[in-house]
């Protein structure tokens, strides 16, 4: 479909997915489905009562849904300040947040087991069935928040206002592709402020109840800025390849244009720079106050084997591609800037993996120590230092798990919408934009 209706759109521009959404669909639909099947051959294989696939599954998991919710920031953001120049894609932003009733629903994966009393991923639901004796002493004062019943309550919760704002603010720029209001882009840039405080709110304490609970004694108060952080390098980083990919298959070849990704990329290096602030914020307040409670979570990342993978994320989340996106050249060529966008998606994932997958390797250990090793403070920090990453096929089929049914849901968005917002007022301005 064209729009010629629109003088502002080139008249053979391609702005409709059309059979491509379908075909998108189903391929997601095969890659989640092989990667359901093949997680449960590997799973079974192991002896853990599936405590690897559940953490495996976890990290994919949090992986796609960073790139939700920073399309969800994205989206409003954009209203909230008026912004024009990502009005030719900001289209694709709201697409990519409307996959969390997806994600809701993957996230029940782990979510019944552990209403089920299943303690494979999370301890704190049975810590007197965990080796170390103390665990239930620690968590006496946080038994209410951290009850299964509740805490699956407040996930659930977090899923319906960001599946609630995504589908406001996508159903009203749709409509606005219709009627030609200007007026809807006022109700959005006036909803957008308390939508993004509610955005705040659920994903500072989802990022705390998912992710940060894996660890229950150990805290950090900076900790869901650093999964804000990673869900907006995230999410441009998608965008500039989800961008490329439709206009390889012909669609927007003349609306984005290598201005649109020379600002993403400006906002790719931006938020590396910002990943990092916060990154070492959290490292250096924890290692100069040398707290038992917070250097339990630090101590096998820094003298274990996962020392690697720390440094790891020092030079290939931060370094490397800041040091190239610091070019403007290195964001305008379209080989280099989809290959750091590539490169960050999986520095990312890296840097999830790294949060989530020791607690595996502690509670492995744990489970083959003597009990005095896991309950003697000595004992147990030299028990945290024989600690070491590994990865297996089983981690490359959750992927595909979530990840396949994660395309699925932008596919089936994809179907009967335009790919950019044909009557956003601010459109003609975003065209003609020019970085400088």
């Amino acid at each position: 479909m064209t729009a010629a209706h629109d003088p502002s759109i080139h008249p053979d521009e391609k702005i409709r997915l059309g059979r491509g959404a379908s075909r998108l669909t189903m391929a997601g639909i095969g890659m989640g489905l092989l990667g359901l099947a093949g997680s449960l051959v590997f799973a079974l294989r192991q002896d853990d009562h599936f405590q690897r696939f559940f953490h495996s599954y976890l990290v994919a998991f949090m992986w796609a849904l960073s790139i939700s919710v920073g399309a969800l920031f994205f989206v409003m953001v954009q209203h909230l300040t008026r912004a024009r120049a990502s009005a030719a894609y900001r289209r694709l932003g709201e697409i990519l947040s409307q996959a969390f009733p997806v994600l809701g629903l993957l996230s029940l994966v782990f979510l019944i087991p552990m209403i089920a009393g299943n303690t494979t991923l999370y301890e704190w639901i049975d810590p007197k069935a965990s080796p170390n004796h103390e665990l239930a002493h620690h968590l006496h004062h946080k038994s209410t928040w951290l009850s299964p019943p509740f805490f699956a309550g407040r996930v659930l919760l977090y899923f319906a206002i960001w599946s609630g704002l995504a589908r406001y603010f996508f159903k009203k720029s749709v409509a606005q592709d219709e009627s030609g209001d200007a007026k809807l882009s006022d109700t959005m840039r006036i909803a957008a402020g308390p939508g993004m405080l509610l955005f705040a709110m659920t994903t500072v304490f989802a990022a705390f109840d998912l992710l940060m609970t894996l660890e229950p004694t150990w805290y950090s108060t900076i900790f869901g800025v650093w999964f804000f952080a990673g869900s907006v390098v995230a999410v441009y980083s998608t965008m500039a390849i989800f961008g490329l990919g439709l206009q390889r298959s012909g669609r927007l070849t003349r609306s984005i244009t290598t201005e649109h990704y020379h600002d993403i990329g400006k906002m790719m290096f931006a938020f590396v720079f910002f990943w990092t602030y916060i990154s070492f914020s959290q490292f250096v307040l924890i290692w100069y106050a040398n707290i038992p409670e917070e250097t339990v979570w630090v101590y096998p990342r820094m003298f274990s084997d996962w020392k690697f993978v720390s440094l790891t994320l020092l030079f290939g989340h931060f370094v490397f591609p800041f040091l190239f996106l610091l070019s403007r050249w290195t964001k305008r060529i379209t080989a280099s800037r989809t290959f750091f966008a590539v490169w960050i998606l999986l520095m990312h994932y890296v840097d999830i993996y790294f949060n989530v997958m020791p607690t595996y390797s502690r509670r492995v250990a744990e489970a083959a120590a003597l009990p005095e090793m896991v309950n003697e403070p000595e004992l147990h920090q030299q028990l945290l230092g024989t600690l070491s990453p590994s990865v297996g096929a089983i981690d490359l089929f959750t992927m595909l798990l979530v990840v396949g049914f994660f395309v699925a849901a932008v596919g089936r968005t994809s179907r009967k919408v335009n790919l950019i917002a044909i009557k956003d007022p601010k459109l003609g301005e975003s065209l003609g934009f020019t970085n400088f």
